[in-house]
């Protein structure tokens, strides 16, 4: 699948040229960890790769394609911190669950099971799975990834998020608007705002509810008029029995 490649091109890019503005979460502002306790940064061989949310005291939801690498002894995750250098709490991973089905960005999600479990605090607790699947609505995206300042601090974005036919017109690949039409996905339109892939799994929340995780922006990321986010709704089934089954 062309995004597949697209992917490992850009990952690349990000390590080689990891300073460079293409590769910063553009707009939005810096917010404390407390705001949004639930927030995870996830890093392989200490470097930020991607982002997720803590949804019960041993697992972090993220999308499949924060966690690419297959080396799961070079994985940790930071809680708890305003930013990826700030203190934190850092946990070993114990497995990463990608969705059987995850191809290119097709089934875009996974699960993070650590090896303990999150002590709680002000600045550590869980956020809730969705309870309802609406097709517009405004929430926030959330993101340790580089930002235009050059640092890693914790930023909120206000996005409106779409999942009707105004998504499917909007994307110009055939893969990216059949994830659409197959309700696995969101279009999250900001203004003057953009990703890249260190902004991968980011959680996308409203009402106290995590709906969505940051997928890929179309054009190689960086300011762009909207990108697209992975629904939770369609994955809960899933999530909630694998959780089950693993204990």
């Amino acid at each position: 699948m062309k995004f597949t490649f697209v992917f490992l091109a850009l990952i690349c890019i990000y390590y080689s040229r990891s300073a460079e503005a293409q590769v910063r979460h553009i707009g939005g502002k810096d917010v404390p960890v407390i705001k949004y306790p639930f927030m995870a940064a996830i890093a392989y061989a200490n470097q930020h790769v991607g982002n997720g949310a803590i949804i019960n005291s041993k697992w972090i939801l993220t999308s499949a394609s924060a966690v690419f690498f297959v080396e799961e002894a070079l994985y940790y995750v930071k809680v708890g911190a305003d930013s990826f250098t700030s203190p934190g709490f850092w946990y070993e991973v114990f497995h990463i669950y990608r969705h059987p089905e995850f191809v290119g960005w097709d089934y875009n999600i996974a699960l993070i099971q650590l090896k303990d479990n999150v002590r709680y605090t002000e600045t550590v607790k869980p956020i809730a799975l969705p309870g309802d699947d609406p097709e517009f609505f405004t929430g926030k995206l959330l993101s340790y990834g580089q930002n235009e300042h050059g640092t890693r601090h914790l930023r909120e974005a206000d996005y409106t998020i779409v999942a009707d036919d105004r998504c499917v017109n909007f994307l110009t690949d055939s893969s990216a608007r059949q994830m659409i039409i197959d309700k696995q996905g969101y279009c999250l339109f900001g203004h003057d705002q953009g990703q890249f892939y260190s902004d991968a799994g980011a959680p996308v929340v409203a009402n106290d509810q995590l709906y969505g995780l940051f997928a890929f922006a179309e054009h190689h990321g960086g300011v762009n008029d909207g990108s697209v986010a992975t629904r939770v709704f369609k994955f809960t089934t899933w999530i909630q029995e694998k959780m089950t089954q693993i204990g």
